[in-house]
């Protein structure tokens, strides 16, 4: 271990968190374990890429 993340480690945390109720937390740990959406931009960029690639691969091989 170095020497930063020995102090990081016996830093105090200042900031205090406030207690959940049981509906907070199931959202908490909802959110944090959801699959990420696929959104239309990254849908097109991958198809975009996968056209080109099969394009330049057409090419290539002729």
């Amino acid at each position: 271990m170095d020497l930063q993340s020995l102090v990081a480690a016996h830093m105090p945390n200042r900031r205090r968190q406030r207690q959940m109720g049981a509906a907070a937390e199931d959202r908490y740990y909802r959110n944090q374990i959801s699959l990420p959406r696929l959104r239309l931009r990254f849908l097109g960029l991958t198809a975009a890429t996968a056209g080109l690639t099969l394009l330049l691969a057409g090419v290539i091989h002729t």
